[in-house]
């Protein structure tokens, strides 16, 4: 579907969704867009770029999908690509799939006062938008790993937990992906538009920010998950640790009963009067020697 959002003598603005091929090759025809460059925008996994070929400059921009499910965890199913085609008196956008925010900016152009910086602004605003999309999905993924920090140490569900987690970890790796290389998009802006570079000035902060907080996310999580394994392997250690202690008080008495318990007719001990008692006394003097190491060394110590 094709649409004029606006429509001047001296600026237009086209919004393609989900475009067929003969829409696209009639608008490339019309404003004569390099085809490597309408190749690039079908790509529905891109990463963010901007590249500019002769007086055709070309961004894509990825905004976080709200409708995405609970498992998404790849750029294409978290993310959604705005291609952006900008030249001189003409601005192109492109989407696979219509969204609230993308609706509320086209409104907002058809009755804003036009003037000859338009592409840049409107191009400002679809950066806001997209990045802005990304607040809520960070915050409650950070909120998320507190939870699960909390859970850890209390022993709730560990497989459930770590199941979440590495999720998490991963959403946080597709979000900083995306946002490091959005940040590479405003350095080409100061570069090949210098005079322009006040305009992004405000989301060239924001994007900044939100690539601090998606690191700190896959840092937590990555700790977090550390943490996970390291508590994992103390649990195992401390029941090996019960395990020796009672292997090494039963150690000798399994002895004892072993040599005891053999059929020899000649055993001396056997015929003793004493001899169940010394064997009583000798297997409890054992254990209080065992005991008695072991205390000392501060092995039987919480």
């Amino acid at each position: 579907m094709t649409e004029e959002v606006v429509k001047k003598q001296h600026f237009t603005w086209i919004h393609l969704m989900n475009p067929t091929f003969r829409e696209l090759a009639e608008v490339s025809i019309q404003f004569d867009l390099p085809n490597s460059l309408v190749n690039d925008c079908l790509e529905p996994e891109h990463l963010p770029k901007l590249e500019r070929i002769g007086k055709v400059t070309f961004i894509i921009m990825r905004a976080f999908d709200d409708r995405s499910t609970s498992d998404a965890d790849t750029i294409r199913k978290l993310t959604n690509k705005v291609a952006i085609f900008v030249g001189k008196g003409f601005l192109i956008t492109i989407q696979r799939r219509d969204h609230e925010y993308m609706r509320i900016l086209r409104n907002k152009w058809r009755v804003k006062k036009q003037d000859k910086n338009n592409s840049f602004k409107i191009i400002n605003d679809i950066f806001t938008a997209t990045l802005q999309s990304f607040d809520e999905p960070i915050f409650n993924a950070t909120e998320a790993v507190e939870a699960y920090e909390e859970d850890i140490f209390k022993g709730k569900n560990q497989e459930a937990i770590i199941q979440a987690m590495y999720l998490l970890r991963r959403r946080g790796v597709v979000y900083k992906k995306i946002l490091f290389m959005t940040r590479d998009i405003f350095a080409k802006i100061s570069y090949h538009y210098p005079q322009k570079s006040s305009v992004f000035q405000d989301n060239h902060d924001k994007v900044i920010e939100l690539n601090y907080y998606a690191e700190q996310l896959v840092t937590d999580a990555n700790d977090l998950l550390n943490i996970h394994l390291a508590l994992a392997s103390h649990r195992t250690n401390e029941v090996m640790r019960v395990l020796t202690i009672l292997s090494a008080f039963f150690l000798p008495l399994t002895f004892l009963v072993g040599v005891y318990g053999m059929n020899f007719k000649h055993m001396p001990e056997l015929s003793s009067t004493y001899g169940y008692a010394i064997f009583w006394g000798l297997t409890i003097a054992m254990v209080l020697t065992i005991f008695l190491l072991f205390k000392k060394q501060g092995w039987l110590d919480n």
